[in-house]
């Protein structure tokens, strides 16, 4: 069995939740590479978010993208207009991945940073319902990858839901 966990940017997110990860395979999805630059790869899909974070080009995992960026892979097969979130369990699941651990996945419309500063706004409520059915659309074709929410207070309902495998 290959198990990653991935670490959202979520206000669950914090440097501590990221370190309790450490040693185990670990993706994170946008702004969470600040709090676990050692992860094994990075995940966001919206073009403007690479615009606004060129940082982001020089961490030292796999950067992953739906569209074409320089310096930045292009997951075969991806869809431009999914969430990041969504691009993360399908690069977890390229990578071999049958079992993923959802952390930072709050899906309330915040960060644990608070609202962007750079002119990226945070998710509408609208919005954060399609990244919902994104997400029920992505389990429903991956059968073979159990993914496990590990956020308490989750708004992603799709996945199993357990805290005791919390990191």
């Amino acid at each position: 069995m290959i198990d990653f966990d991935l670490l959202g940017p979520g206000p669950s997110a914090s440097a501590s939740l990221a370190e309790r990860l450490r040693g185990r395979r670990v993706g994170v999805v946008g702004n969470a590479y600040e709090l676990a630059p050692w992860a094994e790869f990075l995940a966001a899909s919206d073009r403007q978010w690479w615009d606004k974070y060129p940082q982001a080009r020089e961490f030292a995992g796999a950067r992953y993208s739906s569209h074409r960026i320089g310096g930045v892979l292009q997951l075969p097969g991806a869809l431009t207009n999914w969430n990041s979130g969504v691009l993360a369990l399908a690069v977890a699941a390229h990578l071999g991945a049958t079992l993923v651990r959802l952390h930072g996945f709050d899906m309330h419309g915040s960060h644990f940073f608070g609202p962007y500063a750079n002119g990226l706004t945070n998710t509408a409520p609208a919005r954060r319902e399609i990244h919902k059915q994104q997400f029920a659309q992505w389990a429903r074709q991956n059968p073979h990858v159990r993914v496990v929410n590990c956020t308490p207070g989750s708004a992603l309902r799709c996945f199993e839901f357990d805290e005791q495998i919390a990191a």
